[in-house]
């Protein structure tokens, strides 16, 4: 029993002594990371499953550089982040000998951000050699947002060079991306460059100063960022502000983000601007933000400007600004002055104001005064003013009647103005309709037929004019057409045959012709003497006029231009004639044979009935042997008479009719 307690504590004391024996390789790694009871943390790593030597190496590499860090937070660090233990330590004895202290804890939460250590360690260490003033906590923000470290210090390096002061919290606070970020730090260096730049610090104190009004051309990175942010082209933006200073331009304070008011093209504002100087045009700044205008807007105006002044127009920059304020188009108000003050109008600046408040186009209107000043003195300025403010297009119709003219298509001002107010009419269409000669063909073609029977189908053209006086209320192709092929018919009528119809085209159109125009020189009425045909012609004649003067087209020219020639309808005539003739000899056979069959029906009617009664004879003298032999021959003889006749029926040739 003793034996077998003592054996117990003997096993139980081996068992303690192999649980608490310390490899001596781990002593010695112990020794050198200066671990405090090795034994008690020997045993606490044993109990978790923890690689010791690999825990106590690490820390043992950490503390040769003086890194502070505790054994207890490498522990838990690896528990969590097994894999990255040996990347920790090292990147932090990288750090350490760059002169930067990190914290495990530090470096945990910027891990769990994503960040990348060993990205940020050599950023730092590159940061600390080029003696790049920066916190690092702008490294790890910027490398959190998802910038790249390394692209971001070597934009640094290129600003420290051009001794460019950057607020470096508030460029990274913007997220830009790397090329983003390069093109504005870039933009800042040729503002550097240009004695442009105005440092952080200085630009707040100027922004507390309240009387800072006076012209100050200098760009800080606050300004460039908004833009930036505004999709403004702060490239364009940074030319524009350097043209400026070296064109010796001063812009106001206020007036310095006049980008906004330009589209983004301040370029465009400061050519403006440097053109208006040398000019000697001077323009406010706080007038032009104050109206709201755009870079187009002002490069427009100082434009004009330059083109009064060149004109001697009595036009201020404040009159131009307050034309384009109520929504005029300052090209056409400068060009219209012009035009006016040349041809000696009188309009001037109020009248063309009024006209444009009132919906005109003030350069139409001017140039429509100059035409009939010129060229249309028959046209008063009222009688423009009032086709105007009822709504009509002056220029286009002052055009219109100008055009016309010259074609010698008399129109007056009045109808003029009248079709241009008339609702779905254009005044230019109308003109050009009476001016502009049509060829037509005329509408059906008609079908003659000659005296000699043959048909012939006349193809006529005809040359039209339209006449301006009757457009609305004149009658149009279907009554013309109506008459030349009256006045058509009625010639072709007069040739005996369709050869003379042939040979004589030209001389028809002509006939016909001169009839529709009222021109007609002779008749072909009979019974008439010398002097009762020209009172008839000229009556015909009148009429002709007449029909022509309520007509809107003009006829121009006449012409035959084909003819078709048809079927001879005299032999046509006589070939059904024949054939009437045919069917009516037919009939009269039919007829014929149709009576002779009912005449041979009725002699046979007869002969049976003369055949009966000799039968019945004989029967009635068999039957009493009273009658005589004569009443018998008598009988028998008009049976014979009626036999005759029937047979001598049978034997003539008529055509028999069944029934």
């Amino acid at each position: 029993m003793y034996y077998l307690l003592l054996l117990a504590i003997i096993l139980l004391l081996v068992g303690i002594l192999w649980y608490f024996h310390i490899p001596q390789e781990l002593t010695a790694s112990a020794k050198k990371a200066e671990i405090g009871k090795f034994s008690v943390t020997y045993s606490k790593l044993k109990r978790q499953k923890l690689p010791a030597k690999f825990l106590f190496d690490l820390y043992a590499a950490a503390k040769q550089v003086k890194i502070h860090l505790k054994f207890d937070e490498l522990i838990e660090y690896h528990k969590t982040y097994p894999e990255k233990t040996e990347n920790l330590i090292n990147a932090m004895i990288r750090a350490k000998r760059s002169g930067i202290d990190f914290k495990i804890s530090e470096i945990e939460i910027f891990e769990k951000a994503k960040g990348n250590i060993e990205d940020l360690v050599n950023a730092l260490k590159i940061v600390n050699n080029a003696n790049i003033k920066i916190d690092r906590d702008v490294l790890e923000t910027h490398s959190l947002y998802g910038g790249d470290i390394e692209t971001f210090v070597e934009i640094l390096l290129r600003a420290q060079k051009a001794h460019l002061d950057l607020d470096l919290r508030q460029l990274v606070e913007e997220n830009l991306n790397d090329e983003d970020m390069r093109k504005i730090v870039n933009t800042l260096i040729r503002i550097k460059k240009a004695d442009l730049f105005i440092a952080p610090e200085e630009a707040k104190k100027l922004i507390d100063i309240p009387d800072t009004s006076h012209a100050d051309l200098r760009i800080s990175q606050k300004s460039i960022l908004e833009h930036f942010r505004t999709n403004i082209d702060i490239e364009k933006y940074a030319n524009a502000m350097i043209k400026a200073q070296k064109a010796g331009l001063e812009i106001d304070r206020r007036a310095l983000n006049i980008h906004y008011l330009t589209d983004g093209d301040v370029e465009k504002l400061v050519n403006t601007m440097i053109k208006a100087e040398k000019a000697g045009i001077y323009l406010s700044q706080a007038e032009l933000v104050e109206n709201n205008l755009e870079g187009k807007d002002v490069g427009k105006i100082v434009k004009n400007i330059i083109r009064a002044k060149q004109a001697e127009l009595d036009l201020t920059p404040n009159e131009l600004i307050e034309f384009h304020r109520i929504g005029g188009e300052t090209d056409k108000f400068v060009t219209s002055l012009i035009i006016a003050q040349k041809a000696n109008l009188g309009i001037g600046k109020k009248e063309l104001e009024e006209h444009h408040l009132a919906g005109a186009d003030v350069l139409e209107y001017v140039k429509s005064r100059k035409l009939i000043s010129d060229l249309l003195p028959d046209i008063s300025a009222d009688e423009l003013n009032s086709h105007y403010l009822k709504g009509g297009n002056m220029l286009k119709t002052i055009l219109a009647v100008m055009y016309a003219r010259k074609n010698n298509v008399a129109i007056s001002a009045s109808t003029a103005f009248t079709y241009d107010l008339t609702p779905n009419f254009d005044i230019t269409e109308i003109v050009k309709w009476a001016v502009n000669p049509v060829v037509m063909q005329v509408e059906p073609i008609i079908h003659i037929v000659v005296k000699d029977g043959i048909l012939v189908s006349p193809k006529i053209s005809v040359t039209l004019r339209g006449k301006i006086e009757l457009y609305t209320n004149g009658s149009r192709e279907s009554v013309l057409f109506g008459r030349i092929n009256e006045a058509v018919s009625e010639e072709l009528t007069k040739y005996d045959t369709h050869s003379d119809v042939l040979k004589n085209l030209n001389s028809i159109a002509i006939s016909v012709f001169e009839k529709l125009t009222g021109e007609r020189r002779e008749i072909s009425k009979t019974g008439l003497n010398k002097f009762e045909t020209e009172d008839e012609l000229k009556k015909i004649n009148k009429t002709e006029q007449k029909l022509n003067e309520s007509n809107a087209l003009e006829i121009l020219d006449l012409r035959i231009t084909e003819i078709n020639i048809g079927e001879d309808t005299l032999a046509d005539y006589k070939i059904q004639q024949a054939k009437h003739d045919r069917e009516i000899a037919k009939i009269e056979s039919e007829e014929h044979a149709i009576k002779h069959h009912a005449q041979e029906v009725q002699a046979r009617i007869r002969l049976i009935e003369a055949k009966a009664k000799v039968h019945e004879g004989m029967a009635e003298a068999m039957k009493n042997s009273k009658s005589s032999p004569e009443i018998f021959d008598k009988l028998y003889s008009k049976y014979q008479t009626e036999k005759n006749i029937f047979e001598n029926l049978e034997d003539e040739s008529f055509p028999k009719t069944e029934h």
